[in-house]
């Protein structure tokens, strides 16, 4: 009969686990470099040097909604139907008159188109704490929930060109505009906290029962872009003449 203490210890590098000991996590996979960085949730905190809370995303005044708007025409248009409502009334056409008559309903125009469009497109504000936006005063939107960019763009003088940009989700839209019929942009805040909302929104190409794959989505959906282009057009807005992500 052998002796128990004569029998052989186990190997130092048993892999036998006594099943009362607590559970050891394993260590992380190692991460290829090439491979992308993930995309930030939508409720991470601000990244330092970006300001925390509501932030104003440019500053809309009370001219702002006029961008790309053309006055000449709006005048022009203004003089005709005040002559046409002269040639109704039968009464006789005097140009002094008809001008003066003109720049009142002008003004009156300008100034009830004024009202509307700035309840309509108000000034922008982003929350990357809590992840949301909102235009003016309307309920905040999750960043997330907004899943549509659109460009639009419009003509100003001696050849520029004013860039907007609308962001949709499914109970809000908000406009941010890019470039002015100044040519000016974005200040560096701005542009800087409006990409970052931009990183962590849901914002795709639309695509429709014939295109599936989205491949000709560009010109299915005129104005509309992806959001790495959303992105792009944030951070460097194309001057006049320069091209274009999305297609008319």
């Amino acid at each position: 009969m052998s002796d128990p203490d004569d029998a052989p210890a186990p190997p130092e590098d048993s892999t036998e686990r006594d099943p009362t000991a607590p559970a050891r996590a394993s260590a992380p996979a190692p991460t290829d470099p090439s491979d992308p960085a993930p995309a930030p949730d939508a409720t991470d905190p601000a990244p330092a040097g970006l300001p925390h809370g509501w932030v104003r995303v440019g500053e809309r005044r009370w001219w702002s909604t006029w961008v790309g708007a053309t006055t000449a025409f709006a005048s022009f248009a203004a003089i005709q139907a005040v002559q046409f409502v002269f040639r109704i009334a039968e009464i006789n056409f005097r140009w002094d008159l008809a001008l003066l008559v003109a720049v009142g309903v002008t003004v009156g125009i300008f100034a009830l188109i004024t009202v509307i469009r700035n309840a309509r497109a108000p000034q922008p504000w982003i929350d990357l704490d809590s992840g949301q936006l909102r235009a003016g005063t309307r309920r905040p939107v999750p960043l997330a929930r907004v899943d549509r960019a659109v460009l639009t763009t419009a003509p100003v003088g001696n050849g520029g060109r004013v860039l907007v940009l609308r962001l949709t989700a499914k109970e809000a839209r908000v406009d941010f505009i890019l470039r002015d019929r100044k040519d000016a942009t974005l200040d560096p805040t701005s542009t800087a906290v409006l990409a970052e909302a931009l990183r962590r929104t849901s914002v795709a190409m639309p695509t429709s029962i014939h295109d599936p794959t989205g491949r000709f989505a560009r010109y299915n959906f005129p104005g509309h872009v992806d959001r790495d282009d959303a992105v792009a057009l944030v951070e460097h807005p194309p001057a006049a003449g320069d091209p274009l992500p999305a297609a008319w």
